[in-house]
């Protein structure tokens, strides 16, 4: 799972699609699911009885091990995983698609490593310094700016415009984090949007950087504290280095909010109090404050390096030109002080359900029962660097077009219980299931009430607007956002998330192996029904 600070820079980076709340349903008619031949298929529930929890058991006490170093991306211990699942893969008698490599399961991605070791702000009267008073980890392009301006929330919409009667090409902004609201909690801007995914048109206004900050000083404390234990704050930060692609248009930074206030020549009290009034009277922050005669200056020492996502692929039967991609991402963060980060949950836990519901699809095949549409077996790398692996074969180099690709399941954390759910021991989180495509979800729902009615499915997470974001923080969003029906398979952040200590011995095995299962009755179903699941909600 993706941490939400890497995930900030992707939003703040990329051209993401809006998130409006409202969902339009259209009358498409959803054809019948035929529940005799599929969903109590015996065949089905044979092969889904294969996925048993000594297997995952075995894998993952291997997968998760100190032999792998922690899988960072680009690293050794990263190549040893993938050379664990493209040797699976190839030993199920699985195909790998990828003709032009030695190893046809390999997807070769080219990334580009940046580092900070150096960097201050400065003004006439104030000298700011990356890793205390702001943080950065990647940046395209020496800094052009001299002037800053505050955009408050860098909203734009119909009812509330932060950059209305403001210029801020060649400048610098400075924006805060979430949407306007008022001392009552309530959103002035009439819309539950996220203000972040509405600063895509930055790229057009032709700003030079971006300073995030918060409402409140602890909000950015929280975030150095974070960084700081974690080793975040001069860690690299990895990009898709495709020369295809414009260059990045802005540089990003976070900015603690007293230290902004300084930069514009006022108190924290004062900063927060102009705000909070100019909220109140429902109005509008854009050019509440500028900062003149700033200098920016960053050391960016930068690298290529290579990675690798695992592709393997079960061919369809009539139906074998769409496809069903099962996804997981297999890197984890490495070694940070010594401590081996090994990532038993997150997400050794997804890689090895991958592993697993493969050998399932494969044992069908073999006996003559294999899906009707071809199935993909996805382990993508980079996701913890920014969701950089999925983006890849999304954006750039798509082994199957994703025309044809139907659906895509994602699993992300299925082996342990999460701090909200941590006395519970048979639930799933479900997350995207409906915003695409009610079909698919209708097939979510019949398959688990058929099969799994004792497991509850939670829809806690299951939201564009949730504060934790975890529709966009793992892998499936990048097929979402090109409107292919997805389901994000979690069980929720616990004490060791991200920690050294999410280890193998922790993972609720019974558990594990059912919530594998129900993934792989879900794929049975979307592979072998008569009809592509139907997109048929729209924002």
């Amino acid at each position: 799972m993706s941490l939400s600070f890497r995930i900030l820079s992707i939003l703040l980076i990329i051209t993401f699609a809006s998130c409006a709340s409202n969902k339009t349903v259209t009358t498409a008619k959803i054809p019948t699911i035929d529940s005799k031949t599929l969903l109590a298929d015996q065949t089905m529930i044979k092969y889904m009885n294969t996925i048993t929890a000594d297997e995952l058991k075995e894998h993952l006490y291997i997968f998760a091990s100190d032999a792998f170093e922690g899988r960072e991306t680009g690293t050794r211990g990263q190549k040893l995983a993938a050379n664990y699942l493209s040797d699976a893969y190839h030993h199920l008698g699985l195909k790998g698609p990828i003709k032009s490599q030695a190893n046809p399961y390999l997807q070769r991605i080219p990334f580009l490593e940046e580092k900070t070791s150096y960097g201050t702000i400065r003004s006439k009267s104030v000298q700011l310094d990356n890793g205390t008073d702001f943080l950065t980890q990647a940046y395209p392009k020496p800094s052009t700016a001299t002037e800053m301006v505050f955009v408050g929330h860098g909203m734009e919409t119909e009812e509330y415009n932060d950059y209305e009667n403001i210029d801020v090409k060649g400048k610098a902004i400075c924006a805060i984090w979430g949407d306007p609201m008022d001392s009552n909690g309530k959103n002035i801007a009439n819309a539950p949007q996220d203000s972040f995914l509405n600063l895509k048109n930055l790229a057009a206004k032709g700003i030079t950087d971006l300073f995030i900050t918060f409402t409140n000083q602890q909000r950015y404390d929280a975030q150095m504290t974070f960084a700081s234990r974690r080793s975040e704050k001069f860690k690299p930060m990895f990009t898709l280095d495709d020369s295809d692609k414009l260059e990045r248009p802005y540089n990003l930074y976070f900015i603690s909010p007293s230290k902004a206030a300084q930069l514009f020549g006022t108190s924290s009290e004062n900063f927060f109090n102009d705000i909070s009034m100019k909220l109140n009277q429902k109005e509008t922050l854009g050019g509440l404050y500028t900062a003149s005669d700033i200098e920016i200056e960053i050391e960016r020492p930068s690298k290529t390096i290579t990675s690798e996502n695992i592709v393997a692929v079960l061919p369809g039967r009539d139906l074998k030109d769409e496809v069903v991609i099962i996804s997981s991402h297999y890197d984890h963060v490495g070694i940070n002080d010594g401590k081996i980060y090994n990532g038993a949950d997150d997400d050794g836990s997804g890689s090895m359900g991958v592993l697993e519901i493969a050998e399932a699809f494969i044992a069908a095949a073999n006996e003559g029962n294999g899906p009707r549409r071809t199935v993909v077996f996805l382990n993508v790398t980079g996701e913890e660097k920014g969701l950089w692996g999925s983006e890849y074969y999304a954006d750039v180099d798509p082994i199957f077009p994703l025309s044809n690709t139907v659906a895509n399941l994602n699993i992300d954390m299925i082996g342990r219980n999460g701090s909200e759910r941590k006395d519970d021991n048979d639930y799933i989180y479900i997350i995207g299931s409906d915003m695409l495509s009610t079909e698919l979800h209708g097939v979510h729902e019949k398959v688990s009430s058929t099969h799994f009615g004792d497991m509850d499915m939670d829809y806690l997470y299951n939201g564009k607007t949730h504060p934790d974001r975890f529709y966009y923080r793992s892998d499936h969003y990048n097929f979402a956002k090109h409107n292919i029906p997805v389901i994000f398979y979690f069980n929720g952040t616990h004490e060791d998330y991200h920690k050294h200590t999410d280890t193998p011995d922790k993972i609720d095995y019974p558990q594990y192996a059912k919530r594998t299962q129900l993934i792989f009755a879900t794929a049975w179903q979307v592979a072998n029904m008569d009809n592509r699941p139907v997109v048929d909600v729209l924002d």
